[in-house]
């Protein structure tokens, strides 16, 4: 079960859910970070940025960011987007949101989610 989250979505969606779980990867390692991404414009804004995610970075600029659910079978929160390092911060332009949880869930919380129309 999918739920498409634009990126203009995203400050609502994210008033929802509490720190991140950011994926980097550079063969042949992946690393996790947890974050607290802020909105800026377009952009999910972290900071500070660790040197490990700047060489990861510098090999894949393509991150992933996971918010697991704050309650029983809820939603989970994937956002893909493209990383760039701006001085002490990382920016990342979005490509894709969703919300997500198995049908193995859906006895969970209904999510009150509109699309704009």
């Amino acid at each position: 079960m999918s739920i498409p989250v634009s990126p203009a979505e995203l400050p609502e969606v994210l008033a929802r859910f509490g720190s991140a779980s950011l994926i980097s990867h550079a063969a042949p390692h992946v690393k996790v970070h947890t974050v607290d991404p802020v909105v800026e414009g377009e952009d999910l804004v972290v900071e500070p940025v660790r040197e490990s995610l700047r060489a990861n970075l510098a090999a894949d600029p393509h991150v992933t960011l996971v918010w697991q659910p704050l309650v029983r079978h809820g939603w989970t929160l994937i956002v893909d987007g493209v990383g760039r390092i701006d001085g002490d911060r990382l920016r990342i332009a979005v490509e894709s949101g969703i919300l997500h949880r198995p049908r193995a869930h859906a006895d969970g919380p209904a999510w009150a989610h509109h699309h704009p129309g």
